[in-house]
């Protein structure tokens, strides 16, 4: 598999990362977290003075884009490991209360937006919030608390030891360097099962009672694409018609029409033929002179075709 030493240098990106890791990666894991805050407050803000004035129309989807970009559940997250649980349910409050105007933006449009803004408090709520997360200094670090849990009530997360997200890190490269491994083997026997070969014999397709006269186009172990001259008197092959395909050297083989068109029809094999069978096939298929149409029983009737 071609790609292989690059999903497996991403798989064990995790295990150089935790072992790489130092304390001053989680300052500045706190300071993008703060960033972010900042940055949802301006947009919060910009919105509101679009509802307020009508201007900037283009701030309720630059709002909308933030929330997208960062998930509630992801942001709980990282408040919690960087010790600004404390700010976790007034940064939820405005999340959910942003959402709900923009909805109402997007519903009932402009004025009604700005009058649930007003009822709601927002500009206060966003003041309250630009005031308790703007001074926070990049290096924030919370004050020890006794109590273990939040006011979600979930508690804070606690950070997992290097080992083990080493351990963790080599059990998924693992896991998914063998999971890999057999789905590759499988798509492989795949592809081989559904290969075309070019193959020139005359066969027969038995339709209840009715033979036609018919030729192989190309065939693979899954199907064949058939050439069928349509006699007058006899109905055409449709899809899901079943039929009995006679091929020189093997036995019936039981097949149904996949699609037929003007020149072709397509059938697809009951169970997969065997390599051997298709060999046989093949081998026929190159010792046998391909007849001229003109010569054929068949030949000035209209012929009808389709591919498995």
């Amino acid at each position: 598999m071609k790609h292989w030493p690059l999903i497996l240098a991403a798989l064990a990106a995790p295990v150089a990362a935790w072992t790489g890791a130092r304390p001053a990666e989680a300052s500045r894991a706190t300071c993008l977290l703060q960033s972010d805050l900042v940055m949802f407050q301006h947009e919060a803000r910009g919105f509101l003075e679009h509802l307020q004035t009508g201007n900037n129309p283009v701030k309720a989807r630059q709002l909308q884009h933030w929330l997208e970009d960062h998930p509630v559940v992801t942001l709980r997250m990282q408040m919690r490991r960087s010790g600004m649980e404390v700010y976790e349910p007034l940064a939820m409050r405005l999340i959910t209360q942003q959402k709900g105007l923009l909805q109402v933006y997007n519903r009932h449009g402009i004025a009604k937006a700005g009058t649930s803004a007003e009822r709601l408090g927002t500009a206060t709520l966003l003041e309250e919030f630009s005031a308790r997360i703007i001074p926070l200094p990049c290096d924030f670090a919370p004050e020890q608390k006794n109590e273990a849990d939040t006011p979600a009530g979930i508690g804070r997360i606690r950070g997992i030891s290097q080992e083990t997200a080493i351990a963790s890190s080599l059990s998924v490269l693992l896991l998914a360097g063998g999971g890999l491994f057999l789905a590759e083997r499988i798509a492989r026997r795949h592809r081989r099962r559904r290969r075309r070969h070019p193959c020139s014999l005359s066969c027969d397709l038995k339709r209840n009672r009715q033979t036609l006269r018919a030729k192989l186009v190309d065939i693979s172990r899954m199907g064949a694409k058939v050439r069928v001259w349509q006699l007058p008197g006899i109905p055409a092959l449709a899809p899901k018609d079943e039929v009995m395909a006679e091929f020189p050297g093997l036995e019936d083989i039981r097949a149904q029409v996949t699609w037929q068109n003007a020149d072709y029809v397509g059938v697809k094999f009951s169970k997969p033929m065997t390599a051997e069978e298709l060999q046989v096939l093949l081998s026929l298929s190159k010792k046998t002179a391909v007849p001229a149409a003109d010569a054929d029983p068949g030949a000035h009737a209209n012929p009808v075709s389709a591919q498995a």
